[in-house]
């Protein structure tokens, strides 16, 4: 297991360098990572928009992936990268993020260098309540 400071180095550390978008793939990778009792499973979706790959359905497959993935009860928490420069977003994008998250929501933010900016508000969610 990662912990919450090695964590937030590695999103710091995050650059953008283009390509396909497998979300499908990023669930079932982090699902059979392991999970441990002591702390809530948690998948940070960074994204630019939908997945691109695999070839076929991503968009399905990525839900389906989700979904398993949210009834071993691990939360996702989707991000998306919105450039300044795009004054709105596509709606079936959102709506999509919305499905695969684990509470509806989704995060925002302008470009890699500002994710530091959620970090409050991302540590909230996934800290385990005792």
């Amino acid at each position: 297991r990662i912990s919450t400071e090695r964590t937030l180095e590695a999103l710091d550390s995050l650059t953008y360098s283009g390509g396909l978008t497998n979300h499908a793939d990023a669930f079932t990778v982090c699902r059979e990572s392991g999970s441990s009792r002591m702390r809530k499973d948690v998948i940070l979706l960074i994204t630019d928009g939908d997945p691109t790959a695999p070839p076929g359905s991503p968009r399905a497959d990525a839900v389906e992936a989700a979904t398993e993935a949210k009834a071993e009860g691990i939360s996702i928490i989707p991000v998306m990268i919105v450039p300044e420069v795009v004054t709105q977003l596509n709606p079936d994008t959102v709506e999509y993020l919305k499905e695969i998250s684990s509470d509806g929501s989704i995060f925002e933010v302008s470009d890699f260098s500002v994710l530091g900016s959620l970090q409050e508000s991302l540590l909230a969610q996934v800290s385990c309540q005792v």
